[in-house]
């Protein structure tokens, strides 16, 4: 029955992320209804998703884990439609908890904005690959000024596309090359190749060519300044980006919340 699910899903055009999500979402619920009844789920009753929710609320689950929980139940309940299993919708947006927006918002970057920043970028007459990469990174990865500019080459994982991050107090993590990511990286490295230098770092420019140190964390901001008036965005620096990375990866790329958490892990 999951490998028909997961099929399900897969025909529906949801990303892997959000399949694999959903899927695990309702292995977990099914446990809770086993030691919770003493028999295997059948078919979904609205009384008892209701009954679920209160439980994830009383062990104190996060409102957007309990959100996901309750949109990959839908998305079950649709697949026991579809097959004939039962005729009827039982999730009701009242099993959601409605989420109350922050009084102050950030105006984050639109794709559009993203891809002008990235279109500038390439265009570069010096350092077209080179601020392509930065900014590809920046844009897709979620992370901090700091740890972007510390990245040694070593730390590239091309062939299982992950970056491997020391970040805030000495934490070790991995994050997730996207395809953008992964071109920029394969183009910035080969033209990187043929620079003489010693310099451990991934990214390198005049002042830290002949030196083993990193750039200075102000180069985000320098290479930020450097492009937003050419994009004519108006307001553009790194927690913007972090912030980007975080809606657009959400609600667009089909990462999970938890996914999202660990790679632009505060």
């Amino acid at each position: 029955m999951e490998e028909k699910f997961v099929e399900f899903m897969k025909n529906k055009g949801l990303s892997e992320n959000t399949y694999k999500s959903y899927s695990s979402d309702i292995r977990l619920f099914k446990k809770y209804y086993n030691d919770s009844y003493g028999e295997n789920l059948i078919n979904l009753v609205h009384a008892d998703v209701a009954m679920y929710s209160s439980y994830l609320k009383q062990n104190n689950f996060k409102a957007v884990t309990i959100n996901r929980k309750m949109a990959a139940l839908k998305e079950y309940n649709l697949f026991l439609i579809a097959e004939g299993i039962q005729d009827n919708i039982v999730i009701v947006d009242k099993d959601y908890i409605k989420m109350q927006k922050t009084m102050i918002q950030k105006k984050i970057p639109s794709i559009q904005e993203i891809n002008k920043l990235k279109h500038f970028a390439s265009r570069d007459e010096k350092n077209s690959k080179r601020d392509y990469c930065f900014i590809s990174i920046f844009v897709y990865s979620g992370l901090r000024e700091s740890e972007i500019v510390t990245i040694r080459t070593v730390d590239i994982k091309l062939e299982n596309k992950f970056i491997d991050i020391i970040g805030k107090g000495n934490k070790f993590r991995q994050v997730i090359i996207n395809n953008y990511m992964y071109d920029a990286i394969t183009e910035y490295l080969e033209e990187r190749s043929s620079i003489k230098t010693e310099n451990p770092y991934l990214f390198i420019g005049q002042k830290n060519k002949n030196t083993k140190k990193p750039l200075n964390r102000n180069f985000c901001n320098r290479l930020l300044d450097k492009y937003k008036d050419l994009c004519k965005i108006a307001k553009l620096h790194p927690h913007l980006l972090r912030a980007f990375f975080c809606s657009n990866a959400l609600h667009n790329a089909g990462y999970t919340i938890e996914q999202v958490a660990n790679q632009a892990r505060s």
